[in-house]
């Protein structure tokens, strides 16, 4: 039982990166008609809006697990946690805007 709490924050980025997109696509469809311009703000207010609402969400999920189990397999399935958010940002930042 103490295996599946400490997944919890792992499978409520998963979760939440799903709601995300899902939301993206469904505020892109509805303001493609409106044109280009449109779009692009609507699409970009509704992203952050939802990494913002989905940041507050995934800091409560890990906080409350691991005030309930802080042992050690916990901050394992944590750290595995961290480097599957960290690895596309450092992704991202090996590449050189000049090319």
């Amino acid at each position: 039982m103490k295996t599946i709490q400490a997944f919890q924050p792992l499978v409520a980025l998963i979760g939440l990166a799903a709601l995300l997109i899902a939301l993206v696509t469904v505020a892109q469809a509805v303001s493609g008609l409106a044109g280009f311009l449109v779009e692009r703000q609507v699409v970009l207010i509704v992203w952050l809006a939802g990494l913002l609402i989905a940041s507050v969400v995934f800091a409560w999920v890990v906080r409350r697990t691991l005030r309930r189990d802080a042992s050690r397999s916990s901050l394992l399935v944590m750290t595995l946690t961290v480097l599957g958010l960290a690895s596309p940002l450092a992704l991202m930042l090996l590449q050189h805007p000049a090319h």
